[in-house]
């Protein structure tokens, strides 16, 4: 098994939710859902934009429909504003640095030593031995396989799925 390192955040227990970005940037900075384009409100939602893209790791569509069902490209943009803020601005990336850490920390419990203690043991196979488990699969798919050629032989093309 994997070292924890190496394991996906998403796999230890999901993906960050865009609202628990959205709270760690609201709070943080301020509300990200200002009526109109107001700016303070509109870096806000751009910060958290970029957030739910690299750190939540969801897609342009999902963040869009959360901020009143804004286009895909209007999340695209706001991405691009903050990295190319990030870039030139230290504070900035300081900001971005910080939120990424706290969402980070929120998103990534310490795993407790139980699970570990529990874990079986790592068993080593001889190359020799995965050849012969390797040989066993190939044969087992091939009789799935010309088991069913046989029945879909005997089914109308009309009724193939």
């Amino acid at each position: 098994m994997a070292s924890g390192s190496f394991i996906p955040r998403f796999a230890l227990g999901g993906r960050i939710s865009l609202a628990k970005i959205d709270a760690a940037v609201s709070a943080r900075l301020g509300p990200t859902r200002g009526l109109g384009q107001s700016q303070p409100s509109c870096f806000n939602r751009h910060v958290s934009m970029y957030l739910a893209k690299h750190v939540g790791r969801w897609s342009t569509t999902v963040i869009g429909r959360l901020y009143n069902g804004r286009d895909h490209s209007t999340v695209c943009y706001g991405i691009q504003r903050i990295e190319a803020l990030r870039e030139s601005d230290p504070d900035v990336d300081a900001l971005l640095s910080a939120l990424k850490r706290e969402l980070g920390e929120a998103a990534n419990p310490p795993v407790p030593a139980a699970t570990t203690e529990n874990r079986p043991p790592a068993v080593r196979l001889r190359r020799e031995d995965l050849e012969d488990l390797a040989d066993l699969i190939a044969a087992r798919v091939c009789a799935y396989f010309e088991r069913n050629a046989c029945e879909c032989e005997d089914t109308p093309h009309a009724q193939r799925p």
